[in-house]
């Protein structure tokens, strides 16, 4: 082709294009209910990656860094030298790493002052955080464990803010170890603690659905519990069956050359049934749980001095050891009971290597496993994927109560709204703020006096033809939160407005180094520590403010 022809050929395409830009609808045309063709206007085409965006920041990388230096001083100086290393990330795999529409975003400077969010408080003033406060003031308060629970969704996984949160307050007010552990994880998750099992464990969890084969609403703390049998569902008693003998307590000679539990089978097995036959013996169940601390975390998230153990409703009596490798520490047996019981085992150093190892016929629900130091803080995580914090009515009152003041939890933690965006319009919106209320209100019934923080949502973006925007009903439910918060004397931490409000998150993630995934809806690790900071900046600018005016 002549290069006449090659010049025609390019400006008729051109101008086939510009006039495709000056009459294609602007709402573009609908294919299906999921597809609609767009097509830029001239302008838009003009004004390409120059043009300026509303709202959003970047954020600056010192506020991330800063305490890594305090963090190095712990005895995790090899593990914990790049913020990337604290936590780990989520699994984002299957969310694309580039997208052309945004190639020429470039993130804008803003100075960290302009960053920093306060924690807005009730009428009552700093009165919603008296419970929390005055124990953290209190030697007495400090020598029984004060403990923080951090519920939220998927943003917390893997220790993410809670993890920083732990570090600073364990660092101001002492106290060790990683909180309260699930015996089985729901996702292959190592932070902050990773938990092997071997045996047939199963998880039985208050969300996203009810397992049908449980017929009761006790869940605990972690909401959710885990066994190693079948469910056996038939009305337990609170005291062993009198045709029930105690498992025998193995001697620790015989025990250190045994790697399994003895196999004891109830008397009841060998009585005769109502019709005269004989009985068959009980299927006698072993597993088997080891707990191992996160290698990347925090040095005081890996020393452990005490260990409880929440456990209950099982209809026969099970033994357990608890074990550093080899060598048995303890040996017990666990009574049943129809409602929840608790195991306490205090150690003189942290186990190398901390295994239990479980027997019985009818394995217990276990609530869960509080790993902390003798005294001081701890901080649990509490990451509940896919919820939207709307499950605390669901659980028994008197369950989750009394084994939150067993644990002496002090402050909750509410981290929950992001879920619910992307199905949330004004139509609905009030109704979702109502519903959270009801659950912080639900809360503070159980757990008389506890305070009560509810972080609300990170912002999250949503692809609009060539551009990630703020979800647009974000802004108001951030509003409605914060509103539903102070209205129930609890404090209020607008993350949204932290992040810097208005069409933030394409900042966070396109920000060299990135501070969120490509999802445009999770911080990542370094995002993570940044939040946590400010968040913690915040938590004890209050309790500096509530000091100074005692």
């Amino acid at each position: 082709m002549k290069p006449v022809a090659t010049l025609c050929f390019i400006i008729a395409v051109m101008a086939l294009l510009a006039i495709l830009m000056t009459i294609f609808p602007k709402d573009g045309i609908s294919v299906s209910s999921d597809l609609t063709l767009y097509f830029p206007t001239l302008k838009e085409w003009w004004e390409g990656g120059s043009k300026d965006k509303v709202g959003g920041n970047a954020f600056i990388p010192e506020l991330v860094e800063e305490d890594q230096n305090g963090a190095a001083q712990s005895d995790s100086v090899a593990d914990s030298k790049n913020a990337e290393d604290t936590l780990e990330v989520a699994d984002m795999s299957g969310v694309p790493t580039f997208d052309s529409s945004v190639y020429a975003f470039q993130p804008r400077p803003i100075s960290v002052e302009s960053l920093r969010q306060p924690l807005d408080l009730p009428a009552s003033g700093l009165g919603c955080l008296k419970t929390l406060f005055d124990a953290l003031t209190n030697p007495d308060e400090l020598a029984k464990v004060v403990r923080i629970v951090h519920y939220g969704d998927s943003q917390i996984e893997t220790d993410r803010i809670s993890g920083y949160l732990r570090y600073k307050l364990q660092q101001q007010f002492g106290g060790s170890g990683p909180g309260l552990v699930p015996a089985k994880t729901a996702y292959d998750y190592k932070a902050p603690c990773e938990v092997v099992c071997t045996g047939d464990w199963k998880r039985y969890t208050i969300f996203p659905f009810i397992d049908t084969a449980v017929h009761h609403s006790k869940y605990g703390a972690l909401a959710a519990f885990a066994k190693f049998t079948p469910i056996i569902n038939r009305e337990p008693k609170s005291t062993p069956p009198a045709s029930l003998t105690p498992l025998q307590q193995p001697d620790s000679a015989a025990s250190s050359s045994s790697d399994s539990l003895p196999v004891v089978v109830a008397l009841d097995s060998v009585f005769k049934t109502p019709d005269n036959k004989p009985r068959e013996p009980e299927k006698i169940y072993n597993a088997s749980l080891e707990f191992r601390p996160f290698k990347y975390g925090y040095g005081n998230a890996k020393t452990i001095k005490k260990v409880r153990m929440f456990y209950g409703n099982h209809t026969r009596t099970c033994n357990v050891r608890v074990m550093d490798g080899e060598t048995i520490l303890y040996a017990d047996s666990l009574k049943p009971n129809d409602f929840y019981s608790v195991k306490t085992w205090n150690f003189a150093q942290t186990p190398e290597v901390f295994k239990m190892e479980f027997s019985g016929a009818d394995s217990p629900e276990f609530y869960g496993f509080s790993m902390d130091g003798l005294s001081g803080v701890a901080v649990d995580n509490i990451a509940l994927r896919g919820c939207s914090g709307t499950i605390f009515t669901k659980m028994n009152a008197a369950h989750l109560g009394g084994m939150l003041r067993d644990l002496n939890v002090k402050c909750i933690i509410l981290q929950f709204g992001g879920n619910a965006v992307p199905s949330l319009n004004e139509n609905n919106v009030v109704a979702f703020k109502n519903y959270l209320a009801s659950q912080i209100r639900y809360l503070k019934r159980i757990c008389p006096g506890v305070s009560i923080i509810l972080i609300g949502p990170a912002d999250m973006s949503v692809k609009v033809q060539d551009e990630y925007v703020t979800y647009e009903i974000l802004p108001e439910l951030d509003r409605l939160l914060k509103e539903a918060a102070l209205q129930n004397d609890c404090a209020y931490w607008d993350m949204y407005e932290a992040m810097g409000g208005y069409n933030t998150m394409p900042d966070w993630v396109f920000h060299d180094p990135p501070l969120a995934e490509k999802d445009f809806v999770h911080f990542n690790p370094n995002g993570a520590n940044a939040i946590a900071k400010m968040f913690y900046n915040a938590l004890i600018t209050r309790y500096n403010e509530y000091i100074s005016r005692q």
